[in-house]
């Protein structure tokens, strides 16, 4: 085995091994924003995968809301996105999530809500096919 591979494979467990002890989740960060104020409405998260399952990285992720124009975000090096809150006024089905990357089309989007902390939170995962 060279060094190389060798520090590539040892920095993977670690990763791994730190991501499992702090609990990945799409859209997390060691510095969340706090979104609780009286405006707030849903966070939207999610990500971008190919058609295997492996993790997309630097996809455009675009928001198109309905009526006020896009908001674009891209994928980070997990495959990861998040767009924070629109404002209350803005309604989840207002918002319209788009994936896109040079060499792929985008397959399907999964959308999941999840209103057990009192406010809905967006989940999109987007489906990519290489081209």
């Amino acid at each position: 085995m060279t060094p190389g591979r060798a520090f590539l494979l040892a920095a993977t467990a670690f990763a791994l091994v730190c991501g499992s002890a702090t609990g990945i989740r799409a859209g997390a960060s060691m510095d969340e924003h706090d979104e609780d104020g009286a405006d707030a409405g849903p966070a939207y998260h999610g990500f971008v995968k190919d058609t295997r399952g492996a993790t997309v990285a630097d996809a455009r992720v675009a928001a198109d809301i309905k009526g006020r124009g896009t908001i674009v975000t891209r994928s980070d090096i997990l495959g990861a996105y998040r767009l924070f809150s629109f404002g209350k006024e803005i309604k989840p089905d207002d918002v319209t999530i788009t994936c896109t990357k040079d060499g792929y089309k985008q397959l399907r989007v999964v959308r999941r809500q999840d209103d057990a902390d009192g406010k809905t939170n967006v989940e999109i995962e987007c489906t990519l096919q290489k081209q």
